[in-house]
């Protein structure tokens, strides 16, 4: 364990600026070729510039992401190289670039999709009787409309540019086709499906692509198609494929803490036991490898709880009472 902050060193080595700032491309693919990555298609850095934005009250999705890959840096194996570390930074960067919305949406209906991302609803209440997650697309606007966070002009744009885009991509993906009837959490799902298409059509490493797009498998999105094991047919061998399996675990646990910790507002104490009744849950009934796989995550959980304070400390949270 260390105490060090590499990414937000890197941050301000490449580029001079504030960790916190809003990032241009340039900004991003300089942090890229600090990890090592020379030639990355500019439509990644583009989107995730977008996602950069700040808003209020919380961080922006992409200022998570460097959260995450901080966090991340203090659960990775202790055999990993400069070369590995690196590709698990990478990963934890780009996993998110998906809230951008499809590969084929173009960049005004990117920033559609990336303002839809950005809306905070009030999540454990019932609106009209439904959760945020069954409200459908439409009324959770029309929500934001009444709030005076949207107007009703933009709320219809938003939802045209996000359909339209969303046809487009249907001729590849149906199951990740969005309409304004679409439930919220139908919306919210899609994105790591969207990740994987856009780092595949960005001609990344395939086993960096399959880390970050899977980092929602314990909700039951797999569109890496790993498995439940996490295990990757992609990768021959064992011992390289049970190294993969590692970088997983540690970005979707990674992910998991510091979206309760930091959206959610939930304790150190509440997310552990929160995330080890999903770890249960997602893994009643299943033994063998899938049983390793369990006993990994609650490994990575424990590490997390024995070393609560660095983790408070990367978050800048707070110490509680």
């Amino acid at each position: 364990m260390h105490e060090d902050f590499f990414m937000h060193d890197l941050f301000k080595k490449e580029t001079g600026k504030d960790f916190r700032a809003e990032k241009t491309p340039e900004d991003i693919q300089q942090l890229f070729r600090g990890l090592g990555y020379e030639n990355i298609a500019p439509e990644i850095s583009n989107r995730l510039s977008f996602l950069s934005v700040a808003i209020d009250r919380r961080n922006s999705h992409f200022q998570d992401a460097l959260e995450i890959s901080e966090i991340i840096d203090n659960l990775l194996p202790e055999e990993l190289d400069e070369r590995q570390t690196n590709e698990l930074r990478m990963a934890s960067l780009v996993h998110d670039v998906g809230k951008s919305g499809p590969a084929e949406a173009n960049p005004e209906e990117q920033v559609a999709f990336v303002e839809i991302f950005n809306l905070d609803f009030p999540y454990g209440e019932l609106v009209d009787g439904l959760s945020v997650n069954e409200m459908p697309l439409e009324k959770a606007l029309l929500f934001k409309v009444a709030s005076g966070e949207l107007t009703e002009g933009r709320a219809e744009e938003l939802i045209e540019l996000i359909e339209v885009a969303s046809q487009r991509q249907a001729v590849r993906s149906v199951d990740t086709k969005i309409s304004r009837k679409t439930p919220m959490g139908s919306v919210w799902s899609a994105h790591s499906y969207w990740t994987y298409a856009i780092l595949q059509k960005a001609e990344m490493p395939e086993t960096l692509v399959e880390t970050a797009a899977s980092h929602h498998l314990l909700e039951g999105h797999d569109p890496a198609r790993v498995g439940l094991e996490n295990i990757t047919s992609s990768i021959a061998s064992l011992e390289v494929a049970d190294k993969y399996q590692a970088y997983r675990v540690r970005l979707i646990v990674a992910d998991k803490y510091q979206a309760y910790r930091k959206r959610s507002g939930k304790t150190h104490d509440e997310t552990l036991v929160i995330m080890r009744e999903r770890i249960e849950e997602r893994f009643e009934g299943y033994s063998g490898d899938a049983g390793d796989t369990k006993k990994m995550y609650l490994d990575v959980l424990d590490k997390l709880d024995k070393n609560k304070e660095l983790f408070q400390k990367e978050l800048d949270l707070k110490e509680e009472e």
